[in-house]
């Protein structure tokens, strides 16, 4: 036998298909049976049939449907229910018609501010120290459930497990409760994917993130400070290369300085003269001096011979 979830305001019960009566669910939710309807999640409104009761065609299997109708107060029963001191109050209650003017000022049914969204969350497991999504739930909320704490109650009841769950982005950055993530604005954005992965799992995840995050420093400052040895080997050989050209310039300007001179064939005789070996007439090879005087007589090769 098939179920249904009924719901009004925060009150929400489960009936089955013998249930689903018009009389029965005003009784339940305090609503007048002539003017009981239901909604679905597309917001289609379902009246019951000539009998009273709703047609099992209508619904989904454990499906959720708002009530709407005029509320009548407590003690004043809906027609159906045994009578046993009727009034005339009573009985002009169920039969009076809404004027008009009355039907036209009304507004719109009430279905329209708590209307149910859905989205879908991703169920996350830790593999390698990544978060690798293995499943996913679709959720149905109303507005006064979207919050965190809701979202992570409706994928706790879709898993049938209540262990703790925390619900991240797609980086693995933990959603906090706060101003921007109440109401439905923030949570129907089905763009926007979100994650929802155990407690202890997400605990082992931030660990492996800040182990990365600390080797990476280490290596960047690493690297740069190969960068900061290689530019003081640039500049120390910069300043030795400055001391380089500044000598040769100096040698530059002292030789130019240094005023070129010419020898005449007279001169150039004479140096000839000093420098030929008394004994072959030729240029002398190694030097040999009188160790008397100490002149320059020859040559040690034809000294010696």
């Amino acid at each position: 036998m098939e179920q249904y979830v009924l719901f009004k305001g925060s009150k929400r019960v489960t009936l089955k298909d013998d249930d689903m009566s018009a009389e029965k669910i005003g009784r339940i939710f305090q609503v007048s049976s002539q003017t009981l309807y239901l909604t679905d999640d597309s917001n289609i409104a379902i009246f019951p049939a000539q009998s009273g009761y709703f047609s099992v065609l209508d619904f989904t299997a454990r499906g959720h449907y708002e009530v709407h109708g005029d509320e009548v107060e407590k003690g004043v029963l809906t027609p159906g229910t045994p009578l046993s001191t009727p009034t005339a109050s009573q009985r002009f209650s169920f039969t009076r018609n809404t004027p008009p003017s009355a039907a036209a000022g009304s507004g719109p049914p009430k279905a329209a501010m708590t209307r149910s969204f859905q989205r879908s969350i991703y169920i996350a497991d830790l593999v390698n120290g990544k978060l690798r999504p293995s499943r996913m739930v679709v959720v149905r909320f109303m507005e006064c459930e979207a919050t965190v704490h809701g979202i992570i109650g409706k994928v706790q009841d879709a898993l049938g497990s209540y262990d703790p769950v925390i619900l991240t982005d797609a980086q693995g950055n933990e959603i906090l409760d706060s101003e921007g993530t109440k109401g439905s604005i923030y949570w129907k954005q089905n763009a926007r994917k979100v994650f929802a992965i155990a407690e202890h799992d997400f605990t082992e995840f931030q660990g492996s993130k800040r182990k990365r995050s600390s080797i990476r420093k280490d290596d960047e400052t690493s690297s740069l400070q190969d960068v900061y040895d290689k530019i003081e080997e640039v500049v120390l050989a910069s300043q030795g290369l400055q001391q380089v050209i500044s000598t040769i310039k100096e040698l530059s300007e002292l030789s130019s300085q240094t005023p070129a001179k010419t020898l005449t064939a007279v001169q150039t005789e004479k140096i000839k003269a000093a420098f030929t070996c008394i004994v072959c007439k030729g240029p002398i090879d190694q030097p040999v001096f009188a160790t008397c005087c100490r002149s320059l007589i020859g040559s040690s090769d034809h000294h010696s011979a």
